[in-house]
Parts: C-alpha cells; sequence; structure tokens
C-alpha cells in the first residue's frame, strides 16, 4: 500500500513539503471501523484485537519519527475505537450468555452431550449413553434448529435437530441428532424459525424400540422457547 502524503509550504514561503501518511495509520483506522461489528456478534471480536494491535505499532512509528509523518490522531481514533468495541463487545457477549439461561436449567450442548455421546449396547440391545441417561428428568437448555413441517405459527410440537443442514435442506436427520419438542400446556406457542432457537424444559428419554426415522428416541416438555441469542 502506498503512502499518503500531506503538503505544506516551507519557511520562506516558496517550496512545498512532504510528510507521507503511513499505511499503517489507513490501516489501523479502518480495522477499528470493521471491528464496530463485534458489538454485533463475538466473532468480529478478533478485528478489534487487530485495530489495537495495528494502532499501537503506528503510534510507535510517530515517536520514533516524530517529524517525518502526518496523520497521527488516525491510529489515536483507531486504538479508543477498537479498544472501546473489544471491551464493550467482550462484556456485553458475556452478559448476554450468562443471562440467557433460564434460572434453574442445565445447559445442554446438542452436538457434544448429546449426538457426539450415541448409543451403546446393554446386553446386546441399543441402549442410551449414561452420560445422556443422567439427563432423563432434568431441566435442560439446549440450542439447535427446527426441522420444517409446513406450520409456521402456534406450533405446538416440532422437532429440534442439530444442524441447520438437515433443517434447512429436509435431510434425514440422524437418531441422535434430534429431539422432540412439545409445548407445555400454559407455555406460549412456538414460532417456526430459520435461525437457531433455544429451547428449556425437562429432557425425557423414549423408547429405543419405537424410535427411528422421524421418531426421535429424545423428548423434552418445553417451557422456554425464542431464537438463540448466542450460537454456543
Amino acid at each position: 500500500m502506498s503512502a499518503s502524503y500531506e503538503t505544506g509550504l516551507s519557511m520562506d514561503g516558496n517550496d512545498f513539503s512532504y510528510r507521507p501518511v503511513p499505511p499503517l495509520a489507513v490501516m489501523s483506522l479502518i480495522t477499528s471501523i470493521l471491528g464496530i461489528s463485534s458489538l454485533l456478534t463475538e466473532f468480529a471480536l478478533p478485528l478489534s484485537m487487530v485495530g489495537c494491535v495495528l494502532s499501537m505499532l503506528c503510534l510507535r512509528t510517530f515517536t520514533r519519527n516524530p517529524n517525518e509523518f502526518s496523520g497521527r490522531p488516525l491510529p489515536i481514533i483507531g486504538l479508543a475505537v477498537s479498544s472501546l468495541c473489544l471491551m464493550g463487545g467482550s462484556v456485553l457477549h458475556a452478559y448476554t450468555y450468562a443471562t440467557e439461561l433460564p434460572e434453574g436449567f442445565r445447559r445442554v450442548n446438542f452436538t457434544a452431550d448429546i449426538s457426539k455421546k450415541g448409543f451403546v449396547e446393554t446386553e446386546g440391545k441399543p441402549d442410551f449413553h449414561g452420560d445422556v441417561r443422567e439427563l432423563d428428568g432434568q431441566q435442560v437448555f439446549i440450542k439447535g434448529f427446527m426441522y420444517p413441517e409446513g406450520k409456521v405459527d402456534g406450533i405446538r410440537k416440532f422437532l429440534l435437530v442439530r444442524d441447520s443442514g438437515t433443517c434447512c435442506f429436509g435431510g434425514q436427520p440422524a437418531l441422535n441428532d434430534m429431539i422432540h419438542v412439545v409445548m407445555k400446556e400454559g407455555a406460549a406457542d412456538a414460532t417456526y424459525s430459520q435461525a437457531m432457537v433455544a429451547v428449556g424444559g425437562v429432557f425425557k428419554l423414549g423408547d429405543l424400540r419405537r424410535a427411528g426415522s422421524l421418531t426421535p428416541a429424545y423428548e423434552i416438555e418445553a417451557t422456554h422457547f425464542g431464537v438463540a441469542k448466542k450460537r454456543y
């Protein structure tokens, strides 16, 4: 990237002097502006970190060469914006993650705590994994995607699947990748969403002998439903 230049008259008023703006100054400002998106998504937080580093490196260049460059306000602004976005974004996302969990519920990761556990054999018969069996009867908070069944509003029952590929393209979910969700009497209706949703309720084990196709082995009697605030 070529440097930008600032012109000015010399002491005698006849000659122009040039002081370049370091490319790093421009990069630090652009990165800090892009880093504002870290207030919306935690995945953009690294941009704010990079913005802080670039700004500090550029300010060091100005310190070492105080009379050779112009544009010092650029990295100062960049450092301020990046620092605010990094700190503010981190606090905001941490707070959202901590407060999205309903009181008395256990956070369960669909992939790690259920899908990857799979099933085992007990005396030659298929059985639930011990870790999954421990969830039976507990109030869990889990995230996934709604399997499309044609209804949009007033949903009382639906299939929660692990990934958006199965959900959005109508593929056949694996037995350990789907949960039957039934909204408990008195709980608000669910509304179909293509985004990740969060469900809270009592986790129950079904009958493995009858499970298969679109008949899940797991069920949740749900009291909480909504679009997930975080993807993890």
